[in-house]
C-alpha cells in the first residue's frame, strides 16, 4: 500500500511539471524580426511620342516633343539659351548655341572635362559615349549617357558643323533626382533626344544670327 502510494504521488507530481511547463512555454513568444520590404517606386505613365518641327532664326532645326514648350533667347552677341521644357515631367532640355571662332577644340574640351569631372568627384557609376558623324550633313558631336543614383545629369550632347555653330545641350530635372526611380523618365527622354538629334540639320551655312 505504501508503495502504491508513493507511486501516484511521483505520477501527480510528474504531470505537475509537464502542465507548468506546458504553461510557461505557451507565455513564450519568439520575438519576430522586422524584414524591410522592398523599395518600391510609383508608376509613372509616359504620354505617348509625338514629335513637331521646329524652325526660328537660329540657323538649324530638328525634331522635338510636342508635349514640350521651346523658349529661346539672346544671352550675348551670336550667343542664345535654348530651354525645352516638358511641364508634367518637371524636366528641360537646356541648350546653348555658340558661334565657333577659331576655339571648337576648347569648346569640345570644355564638354569634355565637365563630363571627367563627375568622373574624379565619383558622381557616377558609368559613362556611354556616342558619336555623330555626318559629313554630308556636316553634323558631328557626342552624346554622354552618365548613369548613377544622383548624379546632376543623366544625358549630355554636344553638336557642330565644325565651322559656324556649336550647340550644346544638357538634361536637367526641377528637383534632386533618384536616377533610380526616375528610370522610365529618363528613358523616355533620351529617345526624345535622339530624334532631335537624329532630325537636326543646319538651316543655313555660314548663316550669323
Amino acid at each position: 500500500m505504501k508503495n502504491t502510494l508513493s507511486t501516484s504521488s511521483s505520477q501527480c507530481s510528474l504531470l505537475k511539471f509537464i502542465l507548468l511547463l506546458y504553461f510557461l512555454t505557451a507565455c513564450v513568444h519568439k520575438q519576430e524580426v522586422p524584414i524591410p520590404k522592398p523599395i518600391g517606386y510609383f508608376r509613372l505613365t509616359m504620354p505617348a511620342a509625338t514629335y513637331q518641327r521646329w524652325d526660328s532664326i537660329l540657323p538649324f532645326t530638328f525634331d522635338y516633343s510636342r508635349h514640350a514648350i521651346l523658349s529661346f533667347r539672346k544671352k550675348a552677341e551670336n550667343i542664345y539659351w535654348i530651354d525645352i521644357y516638358y511641364p508634367s515631367l518637371s524636366a528641360v532640355f537646356k541648350m546653348t548655341c555658340f558661334p565657333v571662332k577659331r576655339n571648337l577644340h576648347d569648346l569640345m574640351w570644355n564638354e569634355e572635362e565637365q563630363v571627367m569631372f563627375h568622373v574624379e568627384q565619383r558622381m557616377t557609376d558609368d559613362i556611354q559615349f556616342s558619336t555623330v558623324n555626318d559629313p554630308n550633313a556636316q553634323i558631328f558631336g557626342r552624346l554622354y549617357e552618365l548613369e548613377g543614383k544622383h548624379v546632376a545629369t543623366p544625358f549630355k550632347f554636344w553638336l557642330t558643323d565644325s565651322t559656324h555653330f556649336f550647340v550644346k545641350g544638357t538634361l536637367y530635372f526641377d528637383f534632386e533626382p533618384n536616377n533610380d526611380s526616375l528610370a522610365p523618365v529618363i528613358d523616355y527622354l533620351k529617345k526624345d533626344a535622339f530624334v532631335m538629334i537624329e532630325s537636326w540639320q543646319w538651316r543655313k551655312k555660314g548663316y550669323t544670327p
